[in-house]
This record gives C-alpha cells, sequence and structure tokens, in this order.
C-alpha cells in the first residue's frame, strides 16, 4: 500500500546511525527510549519521507481525525516537523516534541515566529511540563512504530494526564508481532514489537477507550496500525 521500500533502502544508503542494542533486564525506559531515537538523530530520513506526507494526510490521517477537537494539539516525535505543518493549519496551540534536540531546533528554525507552537525535549517516556488535563488531541504519525512496548505504555498513562476529559490520541504503531525480544532495527521497516490488540489493551489499562482501529499495510502486508482513543467522562 505505502511505497516506501525503495526510500527506507535509500535511508540505510545514506547513513541512518547504527542501532544500539542496549536493553537488559536492568535497562531503564528512558535508556530504551534513547536506544529508539539514537538512530533517527541528523539521518536523511525526514527529507526522503516528506514527499508522501500529502496523500498519507488524505488518505490515511485526515478520513480518521477530521472533527476532532484541535484547540490543543501534541505531535509527538515530530521529527523536522512534516506532520506539524499539517496540524498548524487547525490547531489552537500546537506543541512539538520529541526525543531529539536536533529535531527541536530544526522545528524553531522552521517553524520561526509562530507563537502558537511551543517546543518540548522528551526524555522518550514522558511529557513533563505539559499540564494535566490540557490537550485535546495527541498525534503520532511514523514514529510510535519504532516504540519499544513499554515506552508505549507509558506514553499512554501520559496520554491519559494530558488529555482533557473528551479529548482523543491519535497513533500510528506497530502490528508486527514476528521478532519478539528482538532488535527492532531486524524487523520490516524498523518495527517494534507491538499488535492492533496489545495497544488497545495497554489503552484501555491507562484509562483510555478505544474509539476505532485501521490495520494498514506498509509495504508489508498489515504491518502497522492506526488507533484513536479517547479519554472518557468518567461520571455516569
Amino acid at each position: 500500500m505505502i511505497g516506501l521500500t525503495e526510500r527506507l533502502k535509500s535511508i540505510l544508503r545514506l547513513g541512518l546511525k547504527p542501532y544500539r542494542n542496549e536493553y537488559s533486564t536492568t535497562a531503564d525506559l528512558i535508556e530504551k527510549a534513547r536506544s529508539s531515537g539514537d538512530p533517527f538523530s541528523g539521518a536523511p530520513y525526514y527529507d526522503i519521507a516528506e514527499p508522501d506526507m500529502e496523500w498519507q494526510w488524505e488518505t490515511l490521517i485526515w478520513p480518521m481525525i477530521q472533527g476532532l477537537d484541535f484547540s490543543g494539539v501534541i505531535d509527538l516525535a515530530a521529527g523536522h516537523g512534516r506532520n506539524s505543518v499539517r496540524l498548524r493549519e487547525h490547531a489552537g496551540c500546537l506543541f512539538i516534541v520529541d526525543i531529539n534536540q536536533e529535531c527541536i531546533d530544526y522545528c524553531k528554525k522552521r517553524f520561526q515566529g509562530d507563537e502558537r507552537i511551543s517546543y518540548l525535549k522528551t526524555n522518550g517516556v514522558s511529557l513533563n511540563g505539559i499540564r494535566d488535563n490540557s490537550i485535546s488531541l495527541v498525534y503520532s504519525f511514523d514514529s510510535m512504530v519504532h516504540f519499544h512496548i513499554e515506552m508505549i505504555k507509558e506514553y499512554l498513562k501520559e496520554f491519559y494526564r494530558v488529555l482533557k476529559v473528551g479529548g482523543h490520541c491519535f497513533c500510528h504503531h506497530s502490528n508486527y508481532m514476528g521478532n519478539p525480544g528482538g532488535d527492532f532495527t531486524k524487523s520490516p521497516h524498523w518495527r517494534n514489537f507491538m499488535s492492533k490488540e496489545l495497544f488497545a489493551h495497554y489503552s484501555v489499562m491507562a484509562g483510555l477507550e478505544v474509539v476505532e482501529q485501521k490495520v494498514i499495510d506498509w509495504s508489508y502486508p498489515e504491518l502497522d496500525c492506526l488507533s484513536v482513543v479517547r479519554k472518557p467522562n468518567l461520571v455516569r
């Protein structure tokens, strides 16, 4: 469905930093997050992927998020801001969040002068610096697919914390379970271990409810999933 195979091969030829397999039973989540984020710091991937953003937005993303509340938006793992370009067309305020300082600096230059945008360098597992119950939409596309499963579990808790009641998350995550415990760079398109069902389970455990899930191909059958979850009104 999404013809990025040749582009991903080009990325490897152009010099993505090598993945560091530093997981151990005692490794903390921040170290795992750094291991996931390091290969993309200063990499050419963002420029290569940018031309696909228009059709991905129109055919995959917008149909699932149109009609949601964009008053306060987080672009999680924003990279060089190709999703932020689209989000800021609708957002009242926008938080650009990334684990790599290089990405934060790039976006500050790209969006210089837009006072609706704030920037947050995350440690890879939290959204410290964003207030409780202040966000209407958490958005992440083409990034969470690489996140270690424990990172996703922690982020879902943070999503619940920062979301307003009735606020939503739109998450593009892996649906690949063929390499349990393995090096994610050895999986198709660097997908980490995750599934549609696991994401739904961890969302519910974090207090969120599943609104919609759509499994998609990514040059590999049913490799990914697009999930929309929301923070429910607990008053019955």
